[in-house]
Formats: structure tokens, C-alpha cells, sequence
């Protein structure tokens, strides 16, 4: 592009642009637009529709004796399928009922339990926990999660540590 089609290209475009600009107005200052609709003021915590969740002594207290409940509930050869099942279902996040559906409990190495839980748990996550056990097999652990402050604590995994 030679200069003076460059230059004739720049003038068109500002004066293209000159006409959306406002016209000066010599009446005086412009009016102040004002709504009755409030403003929120939010703080930074905004929860952007994530629920409040917290992690306290007494939650931890809770998963504790939960988490050692289930366990006991699992580590039980002497039961059928359906009674085994039955028994864990209420507690298990549905990913995990799909798989242990085909668990056969005379199957389970885990027959008794020696000492647990340690809880164990990434920083600044209330949501997730898993609890450590050591086992007769070694040692296990049983991982639960929650949705929310009062939604139930389920299970979505009983596994050895190391597997």
C-alpha cells in the first residue's frame, strides 16, 4: 500500500469515527443517572455457589467413629453378598456401589482390625477424607467424601494402602 492510500485510509477511518463520538455540549454538565435497585456488598469469601464446609474437633471426632463403624462393616467374611452389601450400601457414593456390588466378602483378606483410624486429609479440603487402618493384611484405607456441612460422609473406596 502506497503512503497516500495509507494516509487517505487513516482519514477515512477518523472521520468514520469522529461521527459516533457525542457532540460537545455547551448547556453544561452531564445528569447523574441514578436507580433504586441496592447494591450487595460481598466480601471476598463469596461463595459463588459453593456450600460452606467446615473441618472442627468434633467433625473429626465424627468421621472417626464413622469411619472405624464402616470398617468393622467390611472386614466381615462371615457374611453373605446381600448382607455384607446391605450393610455398607447407606454409606457407599454410588461410583463405589457399582464396584462393590461384586465384591464377595469370604474374599476379603481384612479379618480383623489393630488399630485406626488415622484420619488423613489435604489441607484446606473439609469435603474429603481418608482413614488409615492397620490391618491383620497390612495396612488399609477407606476413603470418604461429603457434598455438604450436614450431608452424610460416603464412602468411595476401601482399598489395601499401597494399591
Amino acid at each position: 500500500m502506497s503512503i497516500n492510500r495509507f494516509g487517505f485510509a487513516v482519514a477515512l477511518a477518523a472521520a468514520a469515527l469522529a461521527g459516533c463520538a457525542a457532540p460537545a455540549s455547551e448547556t453544561g454538565p452531564t445528569p447523574v443517572i441514578t436507580t433504586d435497585i441496592p447494591v450487595e456488598d460481598h466480601d471476598h469469601a463469596e461463595d459463588h455457589g459453593v456450600p460452606a464446609v467446615t473441618w472442627d474437633a468434633a467433625t473429626e471426632e465424627k468421621v472417626k467413629v464413622l469411619a472405624a463403624d464402616l470398617m468393622g462393616k467390611f472386614a466381615r467374611p462371615d457374611l453373605t453378598d446381600r448382607a455384607w452389601f446391605n450393610a455398607l450400601q447407606p454409606h457407599m457414593s454410588a461410583d463405589y456401589q457399582e464396584s462393590a456390588q461384586y465384591i464377595d466378602p469370604g474374599r476379603i483378606p481384612v479379618r480383623q482390625i489393630l488399630s485406626g483410624p488415622v484420619l488423613v486429609r489435604e489441607k484446606g479440603n473439609p469435603m474429603s477424607v481418608t482413614a488409615e487402618f492397620r490391618t491383620n493384611n497390612g495396612p488399609w484405607v477407606l476413603s470418604l467424601h461429603r457434598t455438604g456441612q450436614e450431608d452424610p460422609w460416603l464412602i468411595t473406596r476401601i482399598a489395601p494402602k499401597d494399591s
